[in-house]
């Protein structure tokens, strides 16, 4: 009698393949290709805007493209590939390096016409300011009797 394993979820199983793909390091002398960058970014919002912080650290101020089309805020950058000098014959590169993009639909309470972006210890922050709703007015109607 033979036994074969039936894999009943092979698309869950791929996923967690790609997902940790993605955190394994290149250890190999000969990585010599571009990984896909996938900066982390934590988004605030508060009563008068909404603040993103992108980690991107060994990305310089020049390369750093931040567009806002509509609703749709694209962050984008080049982080150079440095030398790599070999000693003793091995070479270790973990870091990634490349051209990414990442795109945030943002709420249409975002007033588009004022971002702010600054970088500084590799961090780039964007802020984006709320539009005014304007409140209800309330007044006193005279009766007349």
């Amino acid at each position: 009698m033979t036994l074969t394993r039936i894999n009943r979820f092979p698309s869950l199983w791929r996923e967690f393949d790609d997902l940790f793909r993605d955190f394994a390091p290149a250890t190999a002398p000969t990585a010599d290709v571009a990984r896909t960058m996938v900066p982390t970014t934590d988004v605030l919002e508060t009563e008068k805007a909404i603040e993103l912080k992108v980690d991107m650290p060994g990305v310089t101020p020049e390369a750093i493209d931040v567009k806002l089309d509509g609703n749709v805020l694209t962050l984008s950058a080049e982080r150079k590939q440095e030398t790599k000098e070999e000693k003793n014959g091995w070479v270790r590169q973990e870091r990634s390096w490349g051209r990414f993009a990442r795109s945030f639909v943002l709420p249409e309470t975002v007033e588009g016409t004022t971002p702010e972006a600054s970088y500084k210890h590799g961090v780039l922050t964007v802020t984006l300011p709320k539009k005014e709703v304007p409140q209800p007015k309330s007044f006193k109607v005279k009766v007349d009797a």
